[in-house]
């Protein structure tokens, strides 16, 4: 018999969110006081309970060798509803030439995030590099202070609400130094077959053709475990975002596409699947020059975060009012993909490369994780106020791997399955240890939408910057994603964007085709 796994958890709900560090959105969760319990119990003695922001010690040179403090986001410019940060940054691996707002041929980007400081850095640093002093957030970002600025817990207080009342990590890392393909590639199928960075940031995403996936392994557990992805929001050609960048998973029986509404009726009758897969209702679509971004409740920089903490609100509430978190069976697992470019204190760990993989673009090893991200665990057997690590007997810190790891030895799947495709998922810790056997987290949060005050300033804001209130929502409703991004990137005016807008609906197949 394979090796099972929290016996206690019938079903999982996945929810991966967009572009956050966890400095950025937790950072000052426990400022004067202490968790209640920290796994393992012994934990490195040099790590603090909780390894968040203190005030006056962390901060980044600008380009001209000032030093300016990560501080708390500004209540008064919380009050004023302006997106923080209010450009969405780099976030590929070296955004050029990804990234057309990438200086010709330079090396910003992730890793200059990471190594560099009040100057660019040159090239890809040497695998045998001393850990990164994460001192170039602000050079990267052009020397605008916001990207020092983090959420404190009254403002992105949902999030952090979760994560005082259930389990933390304050040791999770993004799998990959680069943004979202990559990533959610590491995260459903453990690895990126060698891809540093999204190919584009205005087009289609190219397919992970033959990358398995999570679905097609818990559909083949033994016994089956059901799925299902739900969303609402078309990326390309009526397909997800999951869907369409993971072309294996269709193969996989057991299973269901859908959409937001079907989770919840799910939920409400007691018939979640084994495990359910949720992508945001709504993905942020970054401005591009003059035009604003549209938000979305993904969390993405630069959209304001009011619209992705309200969605999280709705997903816990309903998962904690149906019938099997009654009966004490779910886990609700909450992460992000990548740091998107906002900053983190923390380097990453290395030597993480047990596939020898070289990256396709300039050559990454893959021998280095990306920055930290929120990982939250939500289950009535964990302890409130829990903060967890990886086992002090691994070699490795948590990384998206470690989803798969832990999903599949609970489903009863032999991780020598994954092998083939991932030498990772199988060094990858698992996070089991933080459950307790019996019920121990009876407390439900109450979750309070983003003030009205604040989103209506934030609806303000975008609309000042064409002078016409919520147009540009009216004018791409219904649009797909990829469409949107496109239209958006070549308009420099609200009449552009009407242009395009129009030309799409006339023949979506032809602006698809041509476009996308």
């Amino acid at each position: 018999m394979p090796q099972t796994i929290l016996p206690q958890v019938k079903n999982i709900v996945f929810l991966m969110l967009e572009n956050r560090s966890l400095d950025n959105l937790l950072g000052w969760l426990y400022k004067g006081s202490a968790p209640g319990y920290v796994y393992p119990t012994n934990s490195p003695k040099q790590l603090p309970p909780f390894d968040g922001l203190v005030e006056g010690k962390f901060f980044n040179p600008d380009s001209y060798g000032n030093n300016f403090d990560v501080i708390p986001l500004p209540d008064a410019a919380w009050q004023t509803g302006s997106p923080v940060p209010y450009y969405d940054p780099y976030e590929a691996l070296r955004a050029y030439p990804v990234d057309p707002r990438a200086p010709f041929r330079g090396w910003n980007g992730v890793m200059n995030q990471f190594f560099g400081n009040q100057q660019v850095i040159s090239g890809l640093p040497p695998s045998n590099s001393p850990p990164p002093a994460m001192k170039g957030f602000l050079q990267d970002y052009g020397d605008v202070h916001d990207i020092l600025w983090t959420y404190t817990m009254a403002q992105a207080r949902v999030i952090n609400k979760l994560a005082r009342q259930y389990a933390v990590s304050d040791r999770w890392f993004c799998s990959v130094p680069s943004d979202t393909s990559p990533n959610r590639a590491y995260s459903v199928g453990g690895s990126s077959q060698g891809r540093e960075s999204n190919l584009s940031l205005i087009e289609a995403e190219p397919p992970f053709q033959g990358l398995k996936t999570i679905f097609n392994w818990l559909a083949g557990a033994k016994p089956a475990k059901n799925w299902g992805l739900y969303f609402d929001d078309n990326y390309k050609s009526g397909k997800s975002y999951t869907e369409w960048l993971f072309p294996e998973m269709g193969t996989a029986p057991n299973g269901e596409i859908a959409n937001f509404s079907r989770f919840r009726t799910l939920a409400a009758t007691g018939n979640l699947p084994a495990f359910s897969y949720l992508e945001p209702t709504k993905w942020t679509t970054p401005g591009f020059g003059s035009v604003p971004a549209t938000d979305g409740t993904d969390y993405h920089p630069n959209a304001h975060i009011g619209p992705g903490e309200d969605f999280l609100a709705t997903v816990y509430s309903t998962i904690t009012s149906g019938p099997q978190w009654k009966r004490n069976e779910t886990l609700f697992i909450i992460t992000f993909d990548e740091h998107g470019g906002t900053y983190d204190h923390v380097a990453p760990g290395t030597g993480v490369n047990p596939d020898g993989k070289n990256g396709q673009e300039n050559g990454f090893k893959f021998d280095m994780f990306g920055a930290r991200i929120s990982t939250i665990l939500i289950s009535p057997f964990v302890r409130p106020g829990s903060v967890f690590r990886a086992p002090v007997d691994s070699k490795y810190d948590f990384d998206h791997t470690s989803f798969i790891a832990t999903i599949l030895t609970w489903a009863g799947v032999p991780l020598s399955e994954v092998a083939g495709q991932s030498q990772r998922v199988l060094v990858a810790p698992t996070f089991e240890g933080v459950f307790t056997e019996n019920v121990v987290n009876t407390t439900e949060v109450v979750t309070q939408p983003t003030d009205a005050q604040v989103m209506a300033a934030a609806a303000a804001n975008r609309a000042s910057q064409f002078g016409l209130a919520n147009e540009i929502g009216v004018l791409l409703q219904g649009i797909p994603f990829v469409a949107r991004r496109v239209i958006l990137s070549r308009s420099k005016s609200l009449d552009e964007v009407r242009t395009e807008a129009t030309r799409y609906r006339q023949d979506p197949e032809k602006f698809e085709a041509l476009n996308t």
